[in-house]
Protein backbone atom coordinates (compact mmCIF):
# COMPACT_ATOMS: atom_id res chain seq x y z
CA UNK A 1 0.00 0.00 0.00
CA UNK A 2 1.18 3.93 -0.60
CA UNK A 3 -0.22 7.19 -0.23
CA UNK A 4 -2.40 6.38 -3.25
CA UNK A 5 -4.44 3.82 -0.89
CA UNK A 6 -5.72 6.28 2.01
CA UNK A 7 -8.76 7.51 0.66
CA UNK A 8 -10.77 10.79 1.43
CA UNK A 9 -7.48 12.30 2.41
CA UNK A 10 -6.11 13.57 -0.82
CA UNK A 11 -4.50 17.10 0.65
CA UNK A 12 -2.77 15.58 3.38
CA UNK A 13 -1.20 13.00 1.35
CA UNK A 14 -0.45 15.84 -1.42
CA UNK A 15 1.19 17.88 1.50
CA UNK A 16 3.30 15.20 2.52
CA UNK A 17 4.78 13.85 -1.11
CA UNK A 18 5.05 17.19 -1.72
CA UNK A 19 7.31 18.15 1.37
CA UNK A 20 9.88 14.61 0.23
CA UNK A 21 9.86 15.90 -3.13
CA UNK A 22 11.17 19.22 -2.40
CA UNK A 23 13.60 18.46 0.45
CA UNK A 24 11.30 20.51 3.03
CA UNK A 25 9.96 17.48 5.39
CA UNK A 26 8.80 19.25 8.43
CA UNK A 27 10.55 17.46 11.99
CA UNK A 28 7.59 17.42 13.90
CA UNK A 29 3.80 16.99 12.42
CA UNK A 30 -0.12 16.87 14.14
CA UNK A 31 -2.61 14.96 12.34
CA UNK A 32 -5.69 16.28 13.58
CA UNK A 33 -9.20 14.92 12.54
CA UNK A 34 -11.74 11.87 13.75
CA UNK A 35 -10.55 8.57 14.68
CA UNK A 36 -10.64 6.34 12.37
CA UNK A 37 -10.45 8.60 9.04
CA UNK A 38 -6.38 7.72 8.36
CA UNK A 39 -3.88 9.48 10.37
CA UNK A 40 -2.58 6.29 11.83
CA UNK A 41 -1.99 4.79 8.66
CA UNK A 42 -1.01 8.05 6.43
CA UNK A 43 1.91 8.01 9.75
CA UNK A 44 2.65 4.35 8.61
CA UNK A 45 3.03 5.41 4.94
CA UNK A 46 5.07 8.30 5.71
CA UNK A 47 7.43 5.66 7.42
CA UNK A 48 7.80 3.57 4.55
CA UNK A 49 8.31 6.39 2.00
CA UNK A 50 10.84 7.93 4.27
CA UNK A 51 12.87 4.35 4.53
CA UNK A 52 12.09 2.52 1.65
CA UNK A 53 15.31 0.80 -0.55
CA UNK A 54 13.18 1.99 -4.16
CA UNK A 55 10.76 4.84 -2.90
CA UNK A 56 8.54 5.98 -5.83
CA UNK A 57 6.35 9.09 -6.46
CA UNK A 58 3.20 7.24 -4.36
CA UNK A 59 5.36 7.09 -1.45
CA UNK A 60 6.65 3.14 -0.52
CA UNK A 61 7.42 0.51 -2.61
CA UNK A 62 5.46 -2.00 0.17
CA UNK A 63 8.38 -4.89 -0.93
CA UNK A 64 11.49 -4.08 0.39
CA UNK A 65 12.86 -5.52 3.78
CA UNK A 66 12.27 -1.94 5.61
CA UNK A 67 8.44 -2.00 4.51
CA UNK A 68 7.57 -4.98 4.89
CA UNK A 69 9.00 -4.79 8.31
CA UNK A 70 6.62 -1.27 8.86
CA UNK A 71 3.57 -3.24 7.58
CA UNK A 72 3.96 -6.33 10.41
CA UNK A 73 4.74 -3.53 12.80
CA UNK A 74 8.75 -4.92 13.94
CA UNK A 75 10.41 -1.98 12.21
CA UNK A 76 13.08 -0.82 14.71
CA UNK A 77 13.01 2.73 13.42
CA UNK A 78 9.26 2.69 14.03
CA UNK A 79 8.61 4.48 17.90
CA UNK A 80 4.83 4.12 18.59
CA UNK A 81 4.16 5.94 21.25
CA UNK A 82 0.88 5.77 22.92
CA UNK A 83 -1.25 5.30 26.58
CA UNK A 84 -0.28 1.78 28.21
CA UNK A 85 -1.51 0.30 31.74
CA UNK A 86 -3.65 4.19 32.09
CA UNK A 87 -5.63 6.49 30.23
CA UNK A 88 -2.10 8.79 30.34
CA UNK A 89 1.20 8.87 28.20
CA UNK A 90 3.80 9.74 31.15
CA UNK A 91 7.00 11.26 31.55
CA UNK A 92 8.33 7.59 32.21
CA UNK A 93 7.44 6.50 28.32
CA UNK A 94 9.14 10.83 27.55
CA UNK A 95 12.42 9.70 28.84
CA UNK A 96 12.84 6.19 27.39
CA UNK A 97 11.69 8.14 24.17
CA UNK A 98 14.29 10.35 24.63
CA UNK A 99 17.04 7.81 24.98
CA UNK A 100 16.14 6.17 21.87
CA UNK A 101 16.68 9.26 19.31
CA UNK A 102 20.03 10.39 20.46
CA UNK A 103 20.95 7.16 18.66
CA UNK A 104 21.17 7.24 14.48
CA UNK A 105 18.56 5.06 13.01
CA UNK A 106 19.57 1.48 13.18
CA UNK A 107 17.93 0.27 9.69
CA UNK A 108 16.63 2.89 7.64
CA UNK A 109 17.38 6.84 7.08
CA UNK A 110 14.54 8.33 9.31
CA UNK A 111 13.83 7.24 12.51
CA UNK A 112 9.67 8.09 12.87
CA UNK A 113 7.64 8.58 16.11
CA UNK A 114 4.54 8.17 16.38
CA UNK A 115 2.64 9.81 19.34
CA UNK A 116 -0.80 8.39 19.67
CA UNK A 117 -3.40 9.75 21.42
CA UNK A 118 -1.21 12.76 22.19
CA UNK A 119 -4.16 14.70 23.94
CA UNK A 120 -3.40 11.91 26.85
CA UNK A 121 -0.18 13.43 27.40
CA UNK A 122 0.21 13.83 31.04
CA UNK A 123 1.14 17.76 31.80
CA UNK A 124 4.91 17.04 32.86
CA UNK A 125 5.21 14.39 30.29
CA UNK A 126 3.79 17.13 27.41
CA UNK A 127 6.61 19.63 29.10
CA UNK A 128 9.45 16.91 28.87
CA UNK A 129 8.54 16.16 24.86
CA UNK A 130 8.44 19.92 24.46
CA UNK A 131 12.04 20.48 25.22
CA UNK A 132 12.87 17.38 22.97
CA UNK A 133 10.51 19.25 19.79
CA UNK A 134 12.53 22.49 20.07
CA UNK A 135 16.13 20.73 20.03
CA UNK A 136 15.16 17.48 17.98
CA UNK A 137 18.36 14.75 16.99
CA UNK A 138 18.99 14.78 13.39
CA UNK A 139 17.36 12.05 11.63
CA UNK A 140 13.94 11.98 13.41
CA UNK A 141 10.56 12.56 12.52
CA UNK A 142 7.46 13.08 15.20
CA UNK A 143 3.80 12.67 14.08
CA UNK A 144 1.12 13.64 17.12
CA UNK A 145 -1.90 12.32 16.46
CA UNK A 146 -4.95 14.20 18.39
CA UNK A 147 -8.82 14.45 17.91
CA UNK A 148 -8.71 18.51 18.07
CA UNK A 149 -5.37 20.76 17.53
CA UNK A 150 -7.43 22.32 21.37
CA UNK A 151 -6.24 19.04 23.06
CA UNK A 152 -2.86 19.69 23.49
CA UNK A 153 -0.53 22.20 24.69
CA UNK A 154 -0.31 25.86 22.38
CA UNK A 155 3.26 25.35 22.67
CA UNK A 156 3.39 21.44 21.37
CA UNK A 157 1.34 23.10 18.38
CA UNK A 158 3.62 26.06 17.71
CA UNK A 159 6.72 23.62 16.67
CA UNK A 160 4.43 21.01 14.52
CA UNK A 161 3.17 21.59 11.49
CA UNK A 162 -0.35 21.03 11.77
CA UNK A 163 -2.41 18.99 9.03
CA UNK A 164 -6.19 18.68 8.81
CA UNK A 165 -7.85 15.03 7.98
CA UNK A 166 -11.44 15.29 7.09
CA UNK A 167 -14.59 13.21 7.84
CA UNK A 168 -14.91 10.74 5.03
CA UNK A 169 -17.54 10.52 2.18
CA UNK A 170 -20.38 8.13 3.51
CA UNK A 171 -20.12 6.87 0.06
CA UNK A 172 -16.12 5.77 0.67
CA UNK A 173 -17.55 4.00 3.97
CA UNK A 174 -20.38 1.85 2.32
CA UNK A 175 -18.37 0.42 -0.20
CA UNK A 176 -15.77 -0.44 2.27
CA UNK A 177 -18.32 -1.64 4.67
CA UNK A 178 -19.77 -3.87 1.46
CA UNK A 179 -16.34 -5.00 1.05
CA UNK A 180 -16.45 -6.27 5.04
CA UNK A 181 -19.61 -8.33 4.34
CA UNK A 182 -21.79 -5.94 5.36
CA UNK A 183 -25.80 -6.19 3.66
CA UNK A 184 -26.41 -3.01 1.18
CA UNK A 185 -28.67 -2.04 3.74
CA UNK A 186 -26.37 -2.56 7.16
CA UNK A 187 -23.88 0.01 4.84
CA UNK A 188 -26.26 2.54 4.30
CA UNK A 189 -27.26 2.78 7.66
CA UNK A 190 -23.25 2.53 9.27
CA UNK A 191 -21.92 4.86 6.98
CA UNK A 192 -24.40 7.94 7.92
CA UNK A 193 -24.14 6.73 11.70
CA UNK A 194 -20.36 7.00 11.97
CA UNK A 195 -19.61 10.26 11.18
CA UNK A 196 -17.22 10.30 8.88
CA UNK A 197 -15.09 7.71 10.62
CA UNK A 198 -14.24 4.34 9.28
CA UNK A 199 -12.70 2.94 12.06
CA UNK A 200 -15.92 4.06 13.98
CA UNK A 201 -18.25 2.09 11.32
CA UNK A 202 -16.06 -0.87 10.99
CA UNK A 203 -16.36 -1.17 14.65
CA UNK A 204 -20.22 -0.50 14.96
CA UNK A 205 -20.36 -3.49 12.55
CA UNK A 206 -17.83 -6.09 14.09
CA UNK A 207 -19.55 -5.37 17.54
CA UNK A 208 -23.32 -6.13 17.36
CA UNK A 209 -24.31 -2.21 17.27
CA UNK A 210 -28.00 -2.76 16.55
CA UNK A 211 -29.14 -5.39 19.34
CA UNK A 212 -26.75 -2.57 21.70
CA UNK A 213 -28.51 0.39 19.99
CA UNK A 214 -31.72 -1.48 21.07
CA UNK A 215 -30.72 -2.42 24.64
CA UNK A 216 -30.51 1.13 25.08
CA UNK A 217 -33.84 2.32 24.00
CA UNK A 218 -35.38 -0.58 25.73
CA UNK A 219 -33.74 1.15 29.13
CA UNK A 220 -34.75 4.93 28.01
CA UNK A 221 -38.35 3.69 27.56
CA UNK A 222 -37.98 2.53 31.24
CA UNK A 223 -36.52 5.70 32.45
CA UNK A 224 -38.90 6.97 35.67
CA UNK A 225 -37.92 8.76 38.77
CA UNK A 226 -40.39 6.13 40.67
CA UNK A 227 -38.84 3.46 39.63
CA UNK A 228 -34.78 3.55 40.29
CA UNK A 229 -33.90 0.18 41.95
CA UNK A 230 -35.50 -1.56 38.62
CA UNK A 231 -33.45 1.14 36.04
CA UNK A 232 -30.39 -0.01 38.64
CA UNK A 233 -30.87 -3.96 38.39
CA UNK A 234 -31.18 -3.37 34.55
CA UNK A 235 -28.02 -1.62 34.18
CA UNK A 236 -25.81 -3.69 36.66
CA UNK A 237 -25.25 -6.19 33.64
CA UNK A 238 -23.64 -3.14 31.20
CA UNK A 239 -20.67 -2.63 33.95
CA UNK A 240 -17.57 -3.24 32.76
CA UNK A 241 -13.82 -1.72 32.29
CA UNK A 242 -13.20 1.80 31.68
CA UNK A 243 -13.12 1.48 28.04
CA UNK A 244 -15.92 -0.57 27.99
CA UNK A 245 -18.10 1.89 29.49
CA UNK A 246 -16.81 4.42 27.55
CA UNK A 247 -17.75 2.61 24.10
CA UNK A 248 -21.61 1.62 25.59
CA UNK A 249 -21.40 6.29 26.46
CA UNK A 250 -20.62 6.56 22.81
CA UNK A 251 -23.74 4.25 21.94
CA UNK A 252 -25.44 6.45 24.10
CA UNK A 253 -24.79 9.56 22.41
CA UNK A 254 -25.61 8.04 19.27
CA UNK A 255 -28.78 7.21 20.52
CA UNK A 256 -29.62 10.61 21.84
CA UNK A 257 -28.75 12.25 18.93
CA UNK A 258 -31.22 10.03 16.67
CA UNK A 259 -34.01 11.22 19.31
CA UNK A 260 -33.38 14.63 19.21
CA UNK A 261 -33.09 14.69 15.37
CA UNK A 262 -36.21 12.55 15.43
CA UNK A 263 -37.92 15.19 17.70
CA UNK A 264 -36.60 18.05 15.94
CA UNK A 265 -37.52 16.36 12.45
CA UNK A 266 -33.69 16.54 11.13
CA UNK A 267 -33.33 12.39 11.16
CA UNK A 268 -33.38 10.95 7.48
CA UNK A 269 -35.32 7.76 7.21
CA UNK A 270 -32.64 5.63 5.60
CA UNK A 271 -30.56 5.59 8.81
CA UNK A 272 -32.41 3.70 11.52
CA UNK A 273 -34.20 0.09 10.58
CA UNK A 274 -37.44 0.32 10.74
CA UNK A 275 -37.65 -1.65 14.40
CA UNK A 276 -35.81 1.12 16.05
CA UNK A 277 -36.99 4.01 14.22
CA UNK A 278 -40.42 3.55 15.41
CA UNK A 279 -38.91 3.29 18.91
CA UNK A 280 -36.88 6.19 18.49
CA UNK A 281 -40.10 8.18 16.95
CA UNK A 282 -41.92 7.03 20.23
CA UNK A 283 -39.09 8.61 22.79
CA UNK A 284 -39.32 11.67 20.82
CA UNK A 285 -42.92 11.92 21.48
CA UNK A 286 -42.69 11.28 25.27
CA UNK A 287 -40.49 14.53 25.83
CA UNK A 288 -39.46 18.01 24.27
CA UNK A 289 -36.27 17.98 22.68
CA UNK A 290 -34.83 20.31 25.67
CA UNK A 291 -35.23 16.47 27.83
CA UNK A 292 -33.15 14.89 25.27
CA UNK A 293 -30.89 17.64 25.28
CA UNK A 294 -29.97 18.06 28.74
CA UNK A 295 -29.86 13.84 29.17
CA UNK A 296 -27.30 13.98 26.11
CA UNK A 297 -25.49 16.84 27.89
CA UNK A 298 -25.34 14.32 31.29
CA UNK A 299 -23.75 11.58 28.80
CA UNK A 300 -21.22 13.69 27.80
CA UNK A 301 -20.61 14.80 31.21
CA UNK A 302 -19.87 10.71 32.35
CA UNK A 303 -17.62 10.16 29.57
CA UNK A 304 -15.46 13.57 30.87
CA UNK A 305 -15.44 11.86 34.03
CA UNK A 306 -14.45 8.47 32.82
CA UNK A 307 -11.35 9.71 31.42
CA UNK A 308 -10.14 10.74 34.72
CA UNK A 309 -9.75 8.49 37.99
CA UNK A 310 -13.57 8.24 38.49
CA UNK A 311 -15.34 4.97 39.95
CA UNK A 312 -17.36 4.05 36.80
CA UNK A 313 -19.80 2.17 38.96
CA UNK A 314 -20.67 4.87 40.47
CA UNK A 315 -20.55 7.37 37.48
CA UNK A 316 -22.86 4.77 35.52
CA UNK A 317 -25.21 4.33 37.71
CA UNK A 318 -25.25 8.21 39.03
CA UNK A 319 -25.78 8.77 35.23
CA UNK A 320 -28.92 7.00 35.03
CA UNK A 321 -30.33 8.60 37.88
CA UNK A 322 -29.90 11.84 36.90
CA UNK A 323 -30.98 10.89 33.47
CA UNK A 324 -34.31 9.24 35.42
CA UNK A 325 -34.67 12.51 37.05
CA UNK A 326 -34.00 14.67 34.09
Amino acid sequence: MSFQAIEGQERATRLLKLSMQTGKLHHAYIFSGLDGIGKKKTALELAKALNCRQPGPEGGCDLCDSCLKLEKGNHPDFVHLRPEGSQYIRIGQIRGLEEQINFPPYMGRVRLCLIDKASHLKIEAAHAFLKTLEEPPAGNVFVLLVNDLGDILPTLVSRCLAIAFIPLPFAVIARKLLEEGASAEEAASLSRLSGGSLGRALRYKQTGFWEKHQAWLEQLEVLSPHKSAILLEGIKKWLGSREEMLEKLEMGRVCLRDILGASLGLTENGELPPVQRDRVAALAARHPASVWLRRLALIDRTAEYLTGPANPQLAWEMLWLKMART
